[in-house]
């Protein structure tokens, strides 16, 4: 039997429901959460770290977490910020 390939880069499914009213209302506002992964440069090439950070970009402004998150936590932080974000501005 063949063996499944498993994505390195494939995220965990969310543990909370999605936020479809608040993430449409961001981005209605121009507002984004994303998530970057963390590297290090060994040589002249970058390997993948295991953390990532979240960033929110409104409009030309930008800013990042610090790399406290793993794979597993990383998609409900994201919804988190979407409910976090509209519920201020709401």
């Amino acid at each position: 039997m063949a063996k499944t390939r498993v994505n390195p880069y494939a995220l965990k499914y969310p543990k909370t429901a999605n936020p479809m009213k608040e993430m449409s209302w961001c981005i209605e506002n121009k507002i984004t959460v994303s998530c970057s992964i963390e590297g290090e440069q060994i040589g002249g090439y970058w390997e993948m770290g295991n953390k990532y950070c979240l960033t929110v970009r409104n409009g030309d402004q930008y800013k990042e977490s610090e790399y406290i998150y793993d794979k597993s936590n990383i998609v409900d932080a994201i919804y988190d910020a979407y409910r976090y974000i509209y519920n201020k501005n709401k």
